[in-house]
């Protein structure tokens, strides 16, 4: 059963200064959403040690994008970039296709009982569309239309030039919003670059668009589940996924 909460929006990402690790220090209160970037990790760190009764399970690394409660504590060597989400649009689709790489290691006794034999890979290359909608006075609009076209933004005092620029975008997928304790969300953190962009004649005070995109893999894509607890009765511990 699905948990109660909002679900499918898209934020963009903007990360912000690093906090640095060292004695006494913990996540303050007041971040939204809880996501950072971890920037280093300390040979004593304090961060979340994965569950090592799960198979194929790694501890947390640099370049790594996770949730973390208030109150979590930094050791020395530990650093996190806090990553601050603006909401760009409702998204109403999303198409995702991966594609893997698998080789042929088929030999003749295979071969004489009917079958092929593979070595497979992780899937290497991701593509798909996002639909949804998107504020027509937003500065998301703007930046992403900048990308294939040159924008004249007139203010009333100054008129700003800004040539098109294609670059690499970043955005975390709300699949499943919660702040219920005990329910579990699910977002996905999803760098992309843009391939293409259609959208409608604007509506009242929403377009709906839709764009093509590839999944930047050298930018940590992944989806994040975290179980909301009650900070306040865990306040005084470290926190966590």
């Amino acid at each position: 059963m699905k948990p109660g909460g909002k679900d499918g929006r898209l934020y963009k990402i903007k990360e912000l200064a690093a906090i640095q690790g060292g004695s006494g220090v913990t996540l303050p209160e007041g971040h939204k959403f809880g996501f950072y970037r971890i920037k280093s990790v300390g040979t004593n760190s304090a961060l979340p040690q994965p569950d090592l009764t799960k198979e194929g399970a790694r501890a947390v690394r640099a370049g790594d994008v996770v949730h973390l409660w208030p109150g979590q504590s930094l050791a020395s060597g530990d650093s996190v970039i806090p990553l601050e989400l603006t909401l760009i649009g409702f998204v109403s689709d999303v198409s995702n296709s991966r594609n893997g790489n698998k080789t042929d290691i088929t030999t003749q006794e295979n071969l004489e009982s009917g079958v092929r034999e593979y070595t497979v890979s992780p899937f290497t290359e991701g593509s798909g569309t996002i639909n949804g909608m998107v504020d027509v006075d937003s500065e998301a609009q703007k930046e992403l239309l900048n990308q294939f076209t040159l924008i004249a933004d007139d203010d009333g005092e100054h008129i700003t030039i800004y040539p098109a620029k294609q670059k690499k975008q970043d955005y975390m997928m709300s699949r499943r919003e919660t702040e219920i304790t005990g329910e579990v969300a699910m977002w996905e953190h999803f760098p992309v670059t843009v391939d293409s962009i259609a959208m409608d004649k604007p509506l009242d005070g929403a377009q709906n668009f839709n764009f093509n995109y590839s999944l930047d893999g050298g930018n940590n894509p992944g989806v994040i589940y975290y179980k909301v607890k009650d900070t306040q009765a865990s306040s005084g511990s470290n926190g966590g996924d």
